[in-house]
């Protein structure tokens, strides 16, 4: 062997089995996905071998450090009910009763027409504010029954864990791409460095 090859060839090789390891260890966490044998034993990818427990893991921390069911239920007491009941009926009125009336002919009738319109500002009016009673009146009532209904760690540990295995993997990795990448670049730096040792080390035994 040249004796340019016994001194270069430690540190590369050494990058690329730092590289190559690390890489294979990032992938055995995903693959296989689906259980496999081999010489009697069974190999799975340990994020899908513990999908159910990682999603419910997931599931809790959304639910206790970003988003609980309290919080949705904060967010009905918070709500501008004015603006949407006061929408929702002006538009559902003026769609139905103009409607009728245009097809009866009746708003053609100047009197009639101005009546029509005062009738209906008057039913908005009416339907409007007692809606909004009601919702005012129920308004903790219903908060209260949204936070015992909606279990939000069970609903984010089903969907979850409902997903393909590759929309998983996906949802695990797409936030740490970048940083798997450095762990095997990280891989290679740590070959590279010991395979320098060792051709410095076989360079002073010479």
């Amino acid at each position: 062997m040249p004796i340019e090859l016994k001194y270069i060839l430690p540190p590369l090789v050494g990058a690329v089995i730092g590289w190559l390891t690390n890489y294979t260890a990032i992938k055995l966490l995903f693959r296989p996905h689906n259980p496999i044998s081999i010489f009697g034993f069974k190999l799975q990818g340990l994020i899908p071998k513990r999908r159910k427990d990682i999603a419910q893991s997931i599931a809790r921390t959304i639910e206790n450090e970003l988003l609980s069911s309290d919080d949705l239920a904060d967010v009905l007491n918070t709500v501008d009910w004015k603006s949407e009941v006061e929408k929702t009926v002006e538009d559902a009125i003026d769609h139905r009763l103009n409607e009728r009336l245009k097809l009866k002919g009746l708003k053609k009738i100047p009197l009639i027409g101005l009546l029509s319109e005062n009738i209906i500002y008057h039913i908005k009016y009416l339907i409007s504010s007692e809606i909004l009673a009601k919702i005012e009146e129920k308004k903790g009532e219903i908060a209260t029954t949204f936070k015992e209904s909606v279990d939000m760690e069970k609903m984010l540990a089903y969907k979850i864990d409902s997903l393909d295995l590759k929309s998983f993997e996906g949802l695990l990795t797409s936030f740490i791409t970048k940083e798997l990448r450095h762990i095997e670049l990280l891989g290679a730096i740590m070959g590279f460095l010991i395979g320098l040792s060792q051709a410095i080390l076989f360079y002073f035994l010479a």
